[in-house]
C-alpha cells in the first residue's frame, strides 16, 4: 500500500518503521492501518528478522490524532476507513504481541495515550532521556480498548505496578518508566538511535525459529484466559464509552482541559 503517515526503510536484516508525521505524531486511524500493513509487509519478507519503530521530531507520539476523535464525534473522518480506533488499535497490539520476529521500538519525548498501548507491546522498548509517558484512561473517562493497559500491563508489570502507573501516571520519566518495567534500556538522547539500532542488528542475528518459538512459549506462560480477559475488556470499554463522562472526558483531552465528572 501507499504509506502516507510512516516510511519504510531496512538495514541488514533490520526493518524500520518510522512514524512521520511530526511534532505529533499522533496515531491517526491511517497511521494504525498504515502501521499494521508495514509489519505484515515486513512479516513476509524472510530477509527481514528483526522490526524497529522510531519516529521523526523530537516526540515518539502524542496518541490519538486529536482531528480523528473530533471527526468520530461528529459522525464524520474517513470514509474509506470504516473500522474504529478500539478496532485498529486492539489489532495492532495484538499483531505486535503475536509478531513472530523480534521487535524494537526505540522512543524519545512525549508517549501518550494510544501509542503507549502500541509502545508497551514490543519485545524491546528503549528510550532516550527525554522520554515521558502518560497513559491515563481513567482521567480522560474511558477504559483502555486496546489490550494493553487493562489487560497485557498488570500481567506483565503485577498488580502493584500497573495501579501505580494508572492512578499516579503524571508524564513518568525515562527512569521511572524503566523501574516500572515498562522500559527495557535508557540512553542519552544524542545516542538513541545509534544504539537502538545496534539493539536490533543483534536481535537480528538470532535463529528465525528459535525465535518464532520462543515467544510462542512465553506467550502461553503467561497468558491463561486472555481470550476471556479481552472480551471482558471491550465490554466494559464500550460500557464506558456511551456515558457522558467519556464524551466530555475526551473533549476536554483534545482541548487541553480538565475534564469534571459527574459519574453519568
Amino acid at each position: 500500500m501507499e504509506y502516507t503517515t510512516i516510511k519504510l526503510s531496512r538495514e541488514g536484516m533490520v526493518g524500520i518503521i518510522t512514524l512521520c508525521v511530526p511534532p505529533r505524531n499522533s496515531f491517526s486511524k491511517r497511521m494504525l492501518l498504515e502501521a499494521y500493513e508495514a509489519f505484515r509487509e515486513f512479516e513476509a519478507d524472510d530477509s527481514i528478522r528483526t522490526v524497529l519503530m522510531n519516529s521523526t521530531g523530537k516526540n515518539f507520539s502524542a496518541g490519538a490524532d486529536a482531528d480523528d476523535i473530533r471527526k468520530a464525534f461528529a459522525g464524520g473522518g474517513d470514509n474509506s476507513i470504516t473500522e474504529s480506533f478500539s478496532v485498529l488499535g486492539g489489532r495492532l497490539v495484538e499483531l505486535i504481541d503475536n509478531y513472530p520476529k523480534g521487535t524494537i521500538v526505540a522512543a524519545r519525548g512525549l508517549c501518550v495515550g494510544g501509542s503507549t498501548a502500541v509502545f508497551n507491546a514490543f519485545d524491546i522498548r528503549v528510550v532516550s532521556d527525554t522520554f515521558s509517558i502518560h497513559d491515563g484512561d481513567i482521567y480522560y473517562g474511558t477504559v483502555g480498548s486496546w489490550g494493553m493497559s487493562s489487560l497485557r500491563l498488570p500481567i506483565w508489570i503485577g498488580r502493584n505496578k500497573i495501579m501505580d502507573y494508572m492512578f499516579l501516571n503524571d508524564d513518568f520519566t525515562a527512569q521511572q518508566a524503566f523501574e516500572l518495567g515498562l522500559v527495557s534500556r535508557v540512553f542519552p538522547d544524542a545516542d538513541l538511535d545509534e544504539e537502538s539500532m545496534k539493539i536490533a542488528r543483534k536481535m537480528s542475528t538470532a535463529a528465525p525459529l528459535a525465535v518464532r518459538y520462543f515467544k510462542e512459549c512465553v506467550r502461553k506462560s503467561v497468558y491463561a484466559n486472555l481470550e476471556e480477559a479481552r472480551k471482558f475488556e471491550l465490554q466494559a470499554a464500550e460500557i464506558v464509552g456511551a456515558t457522558e463522562d467519556s464524551k466530555n472526558g475526551l473533549l476536554a483531552v483534545i482541548e487541553g482541559k480538565q475534564a469534571e465528572f459527574t459519574g453519568k
